[in-house]
């Protein structure tokens, strides 16, 4: 039953015991002695509403341990313009007593239709809410607004957990003192809070044999579109009660619905908040688990599934395949890879069957999948779809719904697969026999391992990022990285940082010999790319370097001094194969020596300085391919365009070349084409993309000629941005410094 609330139109002085927005103000106010829950409405809702409503308020008054919930139903203003809202609703969330001024400051302005305003959803931070709704003397057709208000106890929001003394939200939860289960919240939550310079831990501590597990059921920070490390708003979950304790989860956005397991008993979480804008904060719920409780490998039977369209030849038997497997066991060891199979492995596998094998990590832990042995029945050699037919399908866990990563079929190739998570779910499926046909197919045979490291074998991890590596001069002058779980695809949702450390006198240099992260240029967030972006600082961003995505390889990069950072970041909705290079730190202490010119800005102006003294021009930059570099073929061939094409299902985008690609690159062809477009095809499916190049390819000639290395004298071609000839000038002009070191290059610039 609709309950309708008392409404109350007086004076406003009567309203508000205090001083108002303005003497014309009027007043419709809710009290919770009369309802607990009820709707507001705009003036003639569902018609248009008034114009010329200078001021109308809406109070809501509850109990003194009670707040205020308003959802908004239907909103419909008319739209700002010019960034001014003429007609709009102006919520005050912080009040201390029923009574505004011209000197309160609003929590949120509102205008334009539904999907303008940043929630639906406003609450309360103590028993009281208002705001305002105004309308201008022009006349809409816009039909106001209509809600929804609650009267809720204060305590849902409490966090189960004591205070540490002498602090405003510093916690200790106990397994002991509490119960084994409760919530925990930032300071405010629900309610849109100025948290600027907030710092608050949560400490959980457990029993030995006890393992932490948290849930954030909703995160909402003002987290930037560059990468965690630069976020001002941040939560840190460490694997352990210190903040020396490594970092296994982070937050710097919106998020929900995330698990995270400790891998021991206990576990710190810290939140970081230093803007002054407003954001909700989070809400989460924690357990103490017994590790005696959860074996490491739990079974159950599985009935056949007689459904699909699938021919039943006899009445099938249960069959016992269904496996939980966890990286710890019951006796509270490791078990970081082992194998597991098809049912009768290596014999045929019957028909008409689905078994699911759950892999359940800890802390940083990430499952990493392989194939050894990989043979399914497929009636169509022609086909290689995988529609119909038995086959083996791989989940993730993002933001706590089920996301498909890769589906394998007939004789798939080996491809490693990697959980965005700590968690990943294996299903096998095998239809009833099509004609009265028998299968002779062994199955498969899969590899499993919990990896702390993502699959990046090289550098020492960090402890104050998820996932983080650290190389420094001092133990080698060069070597590889790559992307998490290369030459796998990488997994989805995930954020690594590369740190590079040299000594005073050295400058990094950074060279890809293979790159493929999915995006589109310029990758920046409102195109949903994934990316690799470069700074010469730890913790923010280097805006003079560019990011990159796509295919187009980076050129090479120099640092500006002894620190580089390379970053790598994913999200949630496609992935690609990624990256494979190569890091050198340069010895610059010899003054004779000259260096390719920088990307990074201060030694490429420094050079640009010298050879054009006097001269004065107007270069633009783009972030161009190194022509030098040339791409390896991908060891996963179709799989990886496979990938590719079922992950970008449904995108339809224009693709934009960052105008100095180097024509004179070659991708190496794989080793399996005709699969490979199939599987880009897959993962693209009902994507148009559209090449846009901005240069004319460089001729074979000016190809030819590379870039002697880091340290060397760069050669007479535009591959390092040095122009020699017109053809090369011309180039130049459009995608790169052009720089003139020769005085014989002055009549060719004249001539062109």
């Amino acid at each position: 039953m609709r309950l309708v609330p008392i409404v109350l139109v007086i004076s406003a002085l009567e309203c508000m015991r205090g001083v108002t927005v303005s003497p014309a103000c009027k007043c419709i106010s809710y009290e919770s002695s009369h309802t607990k829950v009820g709707y507001f409405t705009s003036p003639n809702f569902s018609q248009p509403y008034p114009d010329g409503i200078h001021c109308l308020l809406y109070t809501f008054v509850g109990e003194k341990d009670e707040m205020v919930e308003l959802t908004l139903l239907e909103f419909d203003l008319q739209a700002p313009f010019h960034d001014s809202c003429d007609d709009a609703v102006t919520m005050y969330l912080d009040l201390k007593q029923p009574a505004v001024n011209e000197y309160t400051k609003p929590d949120a302005v509102l205008c334009g239709s539904i999907y303008n305003i940043p929630s639906v959803h406003y609450y309360s931070t103590k028993n009281i809410l208002m705001f305002e709704f105004k309308s201008d003397d022009i006349r809409s057709n816009n039909t106001g607004f209509q809600g929804e208000f609650k009267f809720l106890k204060q305590d849902l929001f409490s966090t189960n957990g004591d205070l540490v003394s002498n602090t405003n939200c510093d916690y200790i939860i106990d397994s002991k003192g509490k119960l084994r289960r409760g919530k925990f919240f930032s300071p405010g939550y629900p309610s849109f809070n100025k948290m600027k310079s907030i710092h608050c831990k949560y400490t959980f501590a457990g029993s030995h044999n006890q393992r932490v597990k948290l849930y954030f059921k909703k995160v909402t920070l003002k987290g930037t579109e560059s990468s965690c490390i630069s976020s001002r708003d941040k939560i840190l979950v460490h694997d352990g009660d210190s903040i020396e304790s490594a970092v296994i989860a982070e937050y710097c956005d919106t998020e929900s619905l995330v698990e995270v397991f400790s891998t021991g008993s206990n576990m710190l979480v810290q939140l970081f908040a230093k803007t002054i804008k407003s954001t909700e904060g989070f809400e989460a719920s924690y357990e103490f688990i017994d590790d005696s409780i959860y074996p490491s490998s739990e079974l159950s039977s599985t009935e056949p599934d007689r459904e699909g369209g699938s021919t039943d030849l006899g009445s099938p038997s249960v069959v016992d395949c269904d496996r939980i497997i966890r990286s710890v066991n019951q006796a509270g060891q490791p078990t970081v890879s082992g194998n597991f199979t098809s049912p009768n492995y290596p014999n045929p596998y019957p028909a008409n069957i689905q078994c699911r094998y759950t892999f359940i990590g800890k802390g940083r832990e990430r499952v990493q999948i392989k194939f050894a042995d990989f043979d399914l029945y497929h009636p169509t050699k022609e086909s290689e779809d995988c529609v119909d037919v038995d086959i083996v399908e791989i989940s993730t866990i993002i933001n706590g719904e089920s996301a498909d990563v890769d589906d394998f079929c007939g004789k798939a190739e080996s491809q490693m697969v990697m959980s965005s998570g700590a968690k990943l779910t294996v299903t096998f499926m095998s239809f009833g026999a099509l004609n009265g046909a028998t299968r002779d197919n062994r199955g498969f045979l899969g590899q499993y391992n919990f990896v702390t490291n993502f699959g990046i074998e090289t550098g020492e991890m960090a402890n104050d990022s998820a996932c983080g590596f650290i190389y420094n001069s001092s133990v080698t002058k060069s070597g590889t990285f790559n992307s998490p779980n290369y030459p796998g695809r990488y997994p989805r949702n995930t954020e690594c940082h590369f740190m590079f450390y040299g000594f005073p006198e050295e400058q990094v240099r950074i060279a890809f010999t293979y790159f493929d992260i999915e995006g589109i240029y310029p990758c920046l967030g409102n195109t949903e790319s994934d990316y690799v972006e470069f700074s010469n600082f730890r913790a923010s961003v280097d805006r003079k370097l560019p990011r990159y995505c796509g295919g187009n390889k980076p050129r090479v990069q120099i640092s500006d001094g002894q620190f580089f950072r390379v970053t790598f970041k994913s999200n949630s909705m496609f992935d690609a194969t990624g990256f494979d290079a190569k890091y050198q730190f340069i010895d610059v202490s010899n003054a004779d020596e000259t260096h390719a010119p920088s990307s990074s800005g201060r030694n490429k102006e420094k050079s640009r300085h010298k050879h054009n003294k006097g001269r004065s021009t107007t270069v633009q930059t783009p972030p161009s391919s190194a022509a030098d570099e040339t791409h390896a073929p991908s060891s996963s061939g179709r799989n990886k365009e496979k990938s590719r094409h079922k992950h970008t299902r449904g995108r339809s985008t224009t693709v934009q070349t960052p105008p100095s690609s180097a024509a004179d690159e070659t991708h190496a062809p794989s080793s399996s084409g005709r699969n490979k477009e199939k599987s880009r095809h897959k993962h693209n499916k009902g994507r148009s993309t559209t090449v846009q190049s901005n240069i004319n390819n460089q001729q074979a000639s000016d190809s030819s000629a590379k870039t002697s290395g880091g340290g060397g004298s760069p050669s007479s071609t535009s591959s390092n941005g040095i122009c020699l000839s017109c053809t090369c000038i011309f180039m130049c002009m459009q995608v790169s410094w052009c720089f003139l070191p020769l005085v014989s290059s002055y009549w060719q610039l004249v001539l062109l």
